[in-house]
């Protein structure tokens, strides 16, 4: 059995989407698998392809469509054969163990009340005969549960006899009532193997045995048919990440004296693909800097890791002066803006014409690690806001495939006072 989660969080991951994860499952092969957090950022579409790719039944019990359908690649319940006994398997994901048995919605699914999902396929799993329940939990990552939640949880459900968690507070198996509570492997370092004792008689559980195995390659060996999956992504995100997009006639360093050529370079980026009155960045958008010469799509991800979009705002002059000043100690730099600061203060700041007009609204371009959270002063200024849904490196790769480094604005960005 697996818990999902194939999407990694790293460039290589999001290109492939899960398909290498999901193509190694129909390689190994597995029984069931059961939909993870990660897959909710995928398109219905998307998700379909993945499972099919699987080519074992997905299961889902509490995650719907946000139209209230049940998509049709995902299975509430299965049961599969072995020991001669029928064993049926659930799968649930729980976003906040905090705020039990409430919905949540996403952007194309919504996660449904557990424990009523839970009733419903335990119930059907029994119709079918299933003489055992494993119920497959996924608990967001964000949201760590202890052993209470666990507790609390099975009270309100009819038995199950096993619950697999990728919880990573779950380090040994324990019991509740009549269920076993046990932990699956972490990544791709260990996977469980989980051992039920039964009673001849009865068919319940009445001891559980579990080891982590360590996925050590030198002594388990490999699959030919997963490293041939592997080889085949690995080439094709080589293939990706090694195309070049662009060409830079001189570095862009984070940092060079007061300034930040990196960050600079990409607020001016951000201003023209956006076609605003100006940008502002947090100088920590930028992670790594640029080397002159060829740059490559490689090269783009390990400056700008984040997975930080795009946002238009419109906000009258006042408030974006005010808005300047509460986001000055976040660290910045800006584009067709002038930052006039005398020590670690906000004196004024210009446009390209001069000082910024009260009455007048001005179009900005932000990523949306500045206009997100209820404190922000972009967010609490603005009159409006959108999220382009454009990735910030689409920006800057838009501007590289055009050699689109601009001059330095005249009196520079940041006109720091000389001490008196």
């Amino acid at each position: 059995m697996d818990l999902g989660n194939w999407i990694s969080p790293t460039p290589e991951g999001r290109l492939i989407g899960g398909g290498a994860a999901a193509e190694c499952v129909a390689a190994v092969p597995y029984s069931a698998a059961a939909a993870g957090m990660e897959e909710l950022s995928l398109s219905p579409e998307e998700f379909k392809s993945l499972a099919g790719a699987a080519a074992v039944p997905v299961l889902a019990s509490n995650l719907y469509l946000r139209s209230d359908r049940k998509p049709d690649f995902l299975k509430s319940w299965s049961v599969s054969q072995a020991g001669g006994r029928k064993i049926g398997f659930f799968s649930l994901l729980v976003n906040s163990p905090d705020k039990p048995d409430s919905r949540k919605y996403f952007s194309n699914y919504k996660l449904e009340k557990e424990t009523y999902e839970a009733e419903k396929a335990i119930r059907s799993l029994r119709e079918a005969g299933a003489q055992l329940i494993v119920l497959l939990l996924d608990i967001n990552p964000a949201s760590p549960a202890g052993e209470e939640y666990f507790r609390a949880f099975l009270s309100r459900l009819p038995r199950v006899d096993l619950v697999i968690t990728d919880e990573p507070s779950v380090r040994k198996p324990f019991k509740v009532k009549h269920t076993w509570v046990a932990g699956s492997g972490q990544g791709m370092l260990a996977a469980a193997r989980i051992a039920l004792s039964l009673d001849p008689e009865t068919g319940r559980v009445t001891g559980l045995k579990w080891k982590e195995v360590e996925l050590d390659a030198g002594k388990l060996g490999e699959s030919p048919a997963v490293l041939k999956v592997a080889d085949k992504h690995r080439k094709a995100a080589e293939a990706h990440f090694g195309k070049k997009i662009g060409f830079l006639s001189s570095p862009l360093p984070l940092q060079s004296g007061d300034g930040y050529p990196a960050a600079d370079f990409t607020a001016d980026c951000m201003r023209r693909w956006a076609r605003t009155n100006a940008a502002i960045i947090g100088i920590d958008e930028v992670a790594a800097p640029l080397s002159s010469g060829p740059v490559t799509v490689g090269d783009l991800y390990s400056s700008f890791p984040r997975e930080s979009s795009l946002v238009f705002v419109k906000i009258r002059g006042e408030d974006l002066e005010r808005a300047l000043d509460g986001l000055h100690s976040y660290g910045i730099t800006v584009s067709g803006l002038r930052l006039f600061l005398r020590g670690q203060a906000l004196e004024k700041a210009e446009g390209e014409n001069g000082p910024l007009v009260p009455g007048r609204v001005y179009h900005i371009a932000v990523p949306d690690s500045l206009a997100s959270g209820r404190d922000n002063p972009v967010l609490s200024s603005a009159m409006e806001f959108a999220n382009s849904k454009h990735r910030l490196r689409d920006a800057v790769r838009w501007c590289l495939a055009r050699q689109g480094v601009t001059a330095p604005p005249a009196g520079g960005r940041l006109v720091r006072a000389k001490a008196d």
